[in-house]
């Protein structure tokens, strides 16, 4: 069996979408004769081990810890949002300067330490590096230059070209360099969604990229069941709202009006968010909705599972923007695996309408129209005992397993 080295920093981290996907290859590559040896920063977080997966934890502190020690005390964080907020744009200046390329870049010499080791120790095949954080390409770029080994570089999302990150004139020039400069040796970039890959070949013309989606793994849902029905058409989100740029309120506006117009009873409809809080309160309450949207906090990545099987609809909401065309949001995948039907808010065409049409799992909807139309559907199918998932047999094709094996296949022709 092969080795190969995989910078995977979030590998550990079971509550981040972004952590399936580097667990799902690392586990199912060594059915196609590749065995990773897993490097990742040592944190809190627990080791996820399989079989014929080596996990290499090394030493690492984070930029805010570095250069902000926490307070000694009860641990609590303040109350006090007008701090905060200052906090956060303090912090979000100065890493306009101090978090080049991120917040990780403290990691790179420990990790390119340990990498080196291992080279030096085992016969290593090949690299796999997955950002974001970009500084696990770095430290592939690196291990290349001195020791020639393939390379493929996994973009989760872009770099420079991610529409989610603005940054500064300035710090824009000196980040696309270094994208450049970068990549200039790597032998192959992966992206997660076609329209991905043809965005980032106008940076990168003459490299080789391979669009590679995600997918879910069937064993994470072997022990998840439904325990309850609900008495209410429940709704449910959990995740990141991106500081207001996933917006509800196309969603919000729509239900508001099925409630008015006695479509549906004010009571018999509810959306449950988990995790990020970003005006929800504020737009519940614009559209006369309070009742209907429950903000509860953040909860375990196996709780979210739970609720999920325990819910009727499963809830997606994009930016509502051309940016988010190439898109493919890994949420999608653990919807798929949880055998509910989906109600998808974003911008009209894209990567993600394409992949939901394509399974049959449920609706893309980005206007108040089509959300009342698509919503008083549910409901009605709710009410009637016909509301059912629906996902087709391409379903199957979007599993992690099919994701680690199109590595392996990239891994056998440059190894």
């Amino acid at each position: 069996m092969k080795k190969i080295l995989f910078i995977a920093f979030y590998y550990n981290y079971t509550n981040e979408i972004a952590s399936k996907r580097l667990r799902g290859i690392s586990k199912y590559l060594p059915k196609y004769g590749f065995e990773p040896i897993v490097i990742v920063p040592k944190t809190s977080h627990s080791t996820v081990k399989f079989d014929n997966v080596q996990v290499i934890e090394t030493e690492y502190e984070n930029m805010l810890s570095k250069f902000m020690p926490s307070k000694k005390g009860d641990g609590e964080t303040t109350s006090d949002n007008k701090e905060n907020k200052l906090m956060s744009k303090a912090i979000s200046i100065a890493g306009e300067v101090f978090a080049y390329p991120d917040g990780m870049k403290y990691w790179k010499t420990p990790a390119f330490n340990a990498c080196c080791e291992i080279i030096e120790k085992e016969n290593i095949s090949g690299i796999i590096s997955s950002s974001f954080p970009i500084t696990s390409h770095l430290i592939a770029h690196d291990l290349k230059e001195k020791y020639d080994i393939p390379w493929i570089a996994d973009l989760r999302d872009l770099w420079n070209l991610n529409p989610y990150i603005n940054h500064t004139f300035i710090r824009n020039h000196f980040e696309k360099r270094l994208e450049m400069n970068t990549f200039k040796n790597v032998d192959v970039l992966t992206t997660t969604t076609p329209l991905a890959k043809k965005v980032l070949q106008t940076l990168h013309p003459s490299k080789r990229i391979v669009p590679i989606v995600s997918g879910y793994d069937p064993e994470d849902f072997k022990n998840i069941t439904q325990t309850h029905k609900t008495n209410e058409l429940t709704l449910m989100y959990a995740g990141s709202l991106y500081g207001g740029k996933r917006d509800p309120s196309i969603l919000f506006e729509a239900i508001s009006q099925l409630i008015s117009e006695n479509k549906i009873p004010q009571d018999k409809i509810i959306i449950n968010f988990y995790g990020d809080t970003t005006n929800l309160k504020e737009l519940s309450e614009k559209y006369n909705i309070p009742s209907n949207i429950k903000i509860n906090g953040k909860i375990s990545h196996e709780e979210v599972l739970k609720n999920q099987a325990n819910s009727d609809v499963l809830l997606l909401i994009s930016w509502i923007n051309k940016n988010e065309e190439m898109f493919i949001p890994g949420k999608i995948y653990e919807y798929m695996a949880s055998k509910k039907p989906v109600l998808s808010l974003g911008y009209k065409e894209g990567s993600l309408k394409e992949l939901i049409e394509r399974t049959n799992i449920g609706y893309h909807v980005s206007t108040v129209e089509e959300s009342k139309k698509i919503i008083y559907d549910y409901y009605q199918k709710y009410i009637n005992n016909e509301l059912e998932y629906t996902g087709n047999e391409f379903v199957e094709e979007y599993s992690m397993e099919n994701t680690a094996k199109k590595f392996s296949d990239i891994l056998e022709e440059i190894t």
